[in-house]
């Protein structure tokens, strides 16, 4: 069995690049998800950049400022020229961002990561918002620029390059779950597949998670299971071949 375990958010804050990074070192984190238009996406990328760890792009257009001017891209801030938050974006009854400022936003933060880490992500990919543009958009450039577009939720690519996206985990109402039930116990429904995905959101808190992320301690609850000897043993028990997006697909 196959198994991509993913970390998103590298660069929201440093509390979340440290908790990430141990994940990497001491657990089976291959992929992590560099966020460029947050200001700690540097130390992030640093932090991490020697350990071989397959980074991706975890586009971001709900946290923070736009790599790209804010006027040129209405609707997809605020008044103040931040990022509409993604709460905002849920609440809206339509999708209202435009595919050309999409495009203009996401093609600036490939920009920005290609200068921060002298590369192209590994993979490509959008953080926290379920809109059909903004895939649209993402897959545009990931195309335009010779970029892996992912979107494992999305059954026609999941069956075209075999990887499942695991099932998602419910939380309660400390916004916590059971992570040992939900792998342990395959609540997340990745032992019938050959090649699965399981994305996780490891970090420290700082003050700057607690003020803008409703993911506040679930973080170094994942970051704990992560590095524990009990997922160590499961990972040696079950036979699991950690991969990541440029390897899952070789025999």
């Amino acid at each position: 069995m196959k198994v991509i375990f993913r970390a998103d958010d590298l660069g929201m804050s440093e509390g979340i690049n440290y908790g990430i990074a141990k994940a990497i070192s001491c657990g089976p984190i291959k992929s992590v998800g560099l966020m460029p238009n947050m200001p700690a996406a540097s130390h992030g990328f640093d932090l991490v950049a020697a350990s071989g760890v397959s980074v991706g792009q975890h586009t971001n257009i709900c946290l923070g400022k736009p790599v790209s001017d804010p006027a040129s891209i209405p609707s997809l801030v605020d008044e103040h020229g931040e990022f509409c938050s993604s709460r905002t974006i849920r609440a809206r009854t339509e999708d209202t961002i435009v595919l050309e400022e999409a495009e203009r936003e996401i093609q600036a933060q490939l920009d920005r990561f290609r200068a921060l880490t002298g590369r192209d992500p590994a993979y490509f990919e959008g953080h926290a918002v379920f809109s059909p543009t903004f895939f649209q958009a993402l897959q545009n450039v990931a195309e335009r620029n010779g970029l892996f577009y992912i979107n494992p939720m999305d059954p026609v690519w999941s069956e075209k390059w075999g990887v499942v996206c695991a099932k998602p985990y419910h939380l309660d109402d400390r916004g916590l779950y059971d992570p040992r039930k939900y792998l342990f116990d395959d609540e997340a429904d990745i032992a019938r597949h050959a090649c699965s995905m399981l994305v996780f959101h490891p970090g420290y808190l700082d003050q700057y998670v607690l003020d803008h992320s409703s993911f506040t301690l679930i973080r170094p609850m994942e970051t704990a299971f992560l590095v524990s000897e009990e997922l160590e043993q499961w990972i040696e028990q079950k036979h699991v071949q950690l991969v990541n997006f440029e390897n899952c697909c070789e025999d």
